[in-house]
């Protein structure tokens, strides 16, 4: 056979398995931050797209120019796309909307029209939970009424966010009420169509929520995709966006979450995910400081995806070449993380590749040794402890590190789970963040020893999940730990 023909066989072969591992995952171009006209030394949240006039609103916090300056709350900004797609400087002339308490847009109209806003901006309320609109007339925005959606003001703490539907018809909620499971769960309260009444808010579930936080819910045009951000879920960092998707037309049934992987998640907090008609799709990140900034991508068609890994394998450039030339399990460095996934997935199958090639095709069993799946199986998890109120990693647990360094690197197709704990000797909500943080240290340290970061799900149960009671302080340090498990 033909080397070309080879490698067109290979090269399908490859996307067949590759389009199999990774069904119904959605996929994204490189993200990258919106430009310094809209990105601030201050901090951007919130952005919400309005189609009708390419209109962008969003947030800012701690920003001198917000009505009532720097110390005031958050003032809505926004910005247009000129003709040749570059934005224009954004403003905050919007007298009825902006005042010195917490004002965002939380949803737009199909039309355009209508916009929703963060808070009751009734008189007299001084701006307390709930939801509001506001008409369009004459290109200025009238001063907005209140729409009356029982039990948001029945939550629990400070922190809630609202989105509602371009449809008008639907609004999700995250707040913490007494049937939460965590500290933010996510709700959705519908609209009949009869009397023009809202619902009391329905709770999504425990396939959506967790003990952690879920909160910036967004719903596709087609009301059947959710997206969301969650520290509770497997992530990145210390919270990351995930997609959901209805089972069915309850609001209660969803498949379960996935994360949307390393094109836009960090390991910093990642929330706010918004999209646009053309797939392109905004949301907010503070992986480059402690303030937040917007950051765009673009979702990416199955054609797109598979006919990119095509040309990664059979169209030149590094992860071609290595593809080719080498059959080792060494982690190839410089590499981009897309490349380096697509050689973690498709390395195992080199050998049988190779008989098919020269001609014997004995090779009928799964392909090599390293596929992960089985072997993991047979293998124990490690733990490490850590000392009270700490995220360092002990000098005793870097063999324990290296030697699970040196199994992903043996089975490339290997992932781990990495869990972090706590006692009880914080607050619930510290505990987490704690239990989160010992998870990235130890997935920070594997990185830089070169396992890639997408072979790593990271996350924190807080002091959910203790191996002993806490009554000492021998049984509280075991329960200060990283369990890595591998997959």
């Amino acid at each position: 056979m033909k080397k070309s023909a080879i490698q067109l066989l290979f090269t399908a072969f490859l996307l067949t398995i590759a389009t199999q591992l990774q069904a119904q995952r959605m996929y994204f171009e490189e993200s990258k931050p919106l430009s310094d006209t809209l990105n601030s030394s201050a901090e951007e949240s919130l952005p919400i797209y309005s189609e009708q006039d390419s209109t962008l609103f969003f947030v800012r916090t701690l920003y001198a120019q917000n009505t009532g300056g720097m110390l005031s709350g958050q003032d809505i900004w926004y910005a247009k796309k000129d003709a040749e797609g570059n934005w224009t400087k954004p403003k905050n002339d919007l007298s009825n909307l902006n005042n010195e308490g917490n004002n965002a847009v939380v949803g737009v109209s199909k039309s355009g029209r209508t916009i929703y806003l963060l808070n009751d901006y009734t008189e007299g309320k001084a701006q307390q939970a709930g939801l509001s609109l506001s008409f369009n007339r004459e290109k200025n925005w009238v001063a907005p009424s209140n729409v009356s959606i029982p039990g948001i003001t029945d939550k629990q703490g400070t922190f809630y966010s609202l989105y509602v539907h371009s449809s008008e018809e639907v609004v999700l909620i995250s707040m913490q009420k007494e049937n939460s499971v965590g500290q933010e769960d996510l709700y959705v309260s519908t609209k009949d169509p009869f009397n023009n009444t809202w619902s009391e808010p329905v709770h999504l579930g425990p396939t959506i929520n967790t003990e952690g936080f879920e909160m910036s819910p967004y719903l596709t045009e087609d009301k059947k995709t959710l997206f969301f951000s969650s520290n509770g879920h497997p992530g990145y960092g210390n919270a990351d966006i995930f997609v959901a998707h209805r089972k069915d037309t309850s609001w209660t049934n969803w498949t379960s979450p996935q994360n949307l992987g390393d094109k836009i998640n960090s390991a910093g907090f990642d929330a706010y995910f918004t999209a646009k008609e053309d797939n392109e799709v905004f949301f907010v990140s503070n992986r480059r400081g402690s303030s937040a900034d917007i950051y765009t991508s673009r979702i990416i068609t199955e054609e797109e995806r598979q006919q990119m890994l095509a040309n990664r394998v059979s169209g030149g450039g590094r992860g071609a070449e290595v593809l080719r030339n080498t059959n080792s399990s060494s982690p190839i460095y410089g590499l981009d993380s897309e490349t380096q996934a697509l050689l973690d997935e498709t390395r195992a199958l080199l050998d049988e590749f190779n008989k098919i090639k020269d001609g014997d095709d004995s090779s009928t069993a799964a392909a090599g040794g390293n596929t992960g799946g089985s072997t993991a199986n047979t293998m124990s998890p490690q733990k490490m402890l850590f000392e009270l109120n700490s995220d360092a990693i002990k000098a005793e647990y870097t063999s324990t590190l290296d030697e699970v360094v040196s199994t992903l690197r043996q089975n490339p197709r290997m992932k781990v789970e990495v869990v972090g704990h706590a006692d009880d000797t914080g607050g619930k909500d510290y505990n987490l963040r704690l239990s989160i943080q010992r998870a990235i240290a130890v997935k920070q340290y594997l990185i830089e020893q070169g396992v890639g970061e997408r072979r790593i799900i990271t996350y924190g149960k807080g002091s959910t999940q203790p191996l002993t009671n806490n009554q000492t302080s021998q049984a509280r340090q075991q329960n200060r730990r990283v369990v890595i498990t591998y997959m």
